[in-house]
């Protein structure tokens, strides 16, 4: 009986660390769209593995046009959906302006793949 206990505690310990804090999938969204919104840019960035290094790279939205756009809405999807792809961080700019940087790194001996998805007035 008491092994049945101790079984079970350490299989619902292993199923309370997989559910709390690392989730499969480290998609973002930051901003709220309306039905006005428009579709700015999309980028697809992947960066391939290095052996036990951590892989780094910045994503910059700057328009160049007479008119520039207000950033409404900023989606990025981790197409990595185990829980071992990328995670990324607004670091300027971003809904409310008119460019954002974005800093998109992956986890150690891991490579990335995400979407970024811009929408804007």
């Amino acid at each position: 009986m008491r092994i049945y206990v101790i079984l079970l505690s350490v299989i619902s310990l292993y199923a309370l660390s997989e559910a709390a804090g690392r989730g499969p999938s480290h998609s973002v969204t930051w901003g709220v769209r309306s039905y006005r919104d428009s579709h700015l840019r999309r980028e697809i960035i992947t960066e391939k593995s290095r052996f036990l290094r951590v892989v780094t790279k910045d994503y910059v939205f700057d328009q160049k046009k007479k008119l520039k756009r207000t950033i409404t809405q900023i989606v990025i999807t981790d197409q990595v959906r185990d829980g071992n792809g990328g995670y990324a961080y607004l670091t300027a700019g971003g809904p409310q302006s008119t460019y954002a940087k974005i800093h998109l790194k992956s986890q150690r001996n891991q490579g990335f793949s995400f979407i970024i998805d811009i929408y804007g007035i």
